[in-house]
């Protein structure tokens, strides 16, 4: 179940779609929205006592609006965002934190990751990053298989996030040196790669606590970046679900070549859960 959801607004148009979607979340749920503004640390005193006012306005416009929740709770604190999101997300034992896209910031990304990237890195909660106008409920959602605790994770989180919406799955397999062992990419000559995956895909569903709804994949021998691109296109999803690698907390690899990409542009909306 989605009780409790904590969006985090930076205040600008980039964070509607953001609250809109968790407003929307709240009432298919019944759950109730905490909506958070972090002002940095860094900047004097005056300019944050200003921004806390401004924040606590704007917010509080929102929380009063007739179609937020009666017990959406206003939160603005000052401090490191990062840190000061993933520790709230803590304290207040949320279900999920939703974002909006961030602004792109190609050299400071380059060497420390998007904000976005950062916060998921941090938490030990699920993350929705909203791209798309909101509509309605999400109908379709893809999710991601890769044999991990986290893809499971995700898809769990997903079914619960969109009950109503038609679940599909993808899993790709790489072919090593393709151009060279499989050159035309014929079905025969890939027959023995999609075996063998499609084997320890078998092995690995039979044993591994599926969710239910969750369905089984067919196996793509093709990379993660194709097979996703097709499988969106078949699908038409509004709502992506992949799942984050757990590794050292502050790792700049913790997520992944695929799952950062997904991050810094994403196609659709983007729930990412860590395992």
């Amino acid at each position: 179940m989605i009780n409790r959801i904590l969006v985090a607004s930076d205040l600008s148009s980039r964070s509607d779609r953001a609250v809109e979607r968790a407003v929307q979340l709240a009432q298919e749920h019944g759950g109730k929205i905490i909506l958070m503004h972090v002002v940095d640390e860094d900047l004097p005193a005056t300019v944050v006592a200003r921004m806390r006012q401004t924040a606590g306005e704007v917010l509080g416009a929102v929380a009063q609006s007739e179609h937020a929740p009666e017990s959406t709770e206003i939160v603005v604190e000052t401090g490191d965002p990062v840190l000061t999101i993933a520790e709230m997300a803590e304290a207040l034992d949320v279900d999920l934190v939703v974002l909006g896209v961030h602004k792109p910031r190609p050299f400071w990304d380059m060497f420390s990751g998007t904000t976005m990237e950062r916060l998921v890195r941090a938490l030990h909660r699920p993350v929705l990053l909203v791209q798309g106008p909101v509509t309605g409920p999400y109908t379709s959602v893809l999710c991601g298989i890769d044999l991990s605790p986290s893809c499971l994770a995700a898809g769990r989180t997903a079914l619960s996030l969109a009950p109503k919406a038609k679940v599909a799955t993808f899993h790709a397999v790489h072919v090593p040196y393709q151009g060279m062992i499989a050159r035309d990419a014929s079905e025969k000559q890939l027959a023995p790669f999609v075996k063998d995956a499609r084997a320890r895909l078998d092995g690995w569903w039979d044993s591994a606590a599926i969710p239910a709804g969750l369905p089984k994949p067919e196996v793509t021998p093709a990379s993660v970046h194709d097979a996703h691109a097709a499988a969106m296109t078949q699908n038409g999803a509004d709502l992506f679900a992949l799942g984050a690698h757990g590794r050292m907390p502050l790792s700049p690899s913790l997520l992944g070549g695929f799952t950062e990409e997904q991050i810094r542009d994403p196609q659709s909306d983007l729930l990412v859960v860590r395992g």
